[in-house]
């Protein structure tokens, strides 16, 4: 049985919504670290040879919880930063549920910095078992903050 935690669903899922985005854009993408003007690198999910198109993958199933519309905020600025010195780069959002794409389209000022900053928001169809898997594991995955060992006893004064 899956530790609680284990994101295996959501890593193994972000391949193949990668492949998916490259077959809909007819180029190919791989993960690459690119490296900024001022010696900074950033690791991107998918980049195409001539880094025309740069891609962040988000394999979320379901509504967005607040910190996933954080690290979707911070992927945008990842993006918007390395596509300010590659101007002519296409930069995209992807995701495999219209759900969790809803807030990058709705109106909400995080929909509207992505159109600011021509960030597109795709979704690709991923395999019906492949969404199971990672909405059985999102199901695991709900996170409760314990109090350490022995904390119910530590002095508070």
């Amino acid at each position: 049985m899956a530790h609680a935690s284990d994101s295996t669903a959501q890593s193994d899922a972000e391949p193949l919504i990668l492949t998916a985005v490259a077959a809909q854009l007819g180029v190919t993408l791989e993960p690459r670290r690119l490296t900024l003007p001022g010696g900074a690198s950033a690791d991107v999910d998918g980049v195409a040879p001539n880094e025309s198109v740069l891609v962040e993958v988000f394999a979320r199933q379901g509504a967005l919880k607040g910190g996933q519309r954080g690290k979707i905020a911070r992927d945008a600025l990842k993006l918007i930063t390395l596509g300010h010195h590659r101007p002519d780069a296409r930069l995209i959002l992807a995701l495999a549920d219209e759900a969790a794409a809803k807030p990058l389209t709705a109106k909400s000022w995080l929909a509207e910095a992505l159109t600011t900053f021509k960030i597109e928001v795709l979704v690709v169809e991923l395999d019906p078992d492949v969404r199971a898997g990672i909405r059985d594991a999102q199901i695991r995955q709900v996170m409760v903050n314990t109090a350490p060992a022995g904390a119910a006893d530590a002095d508070t004064d």
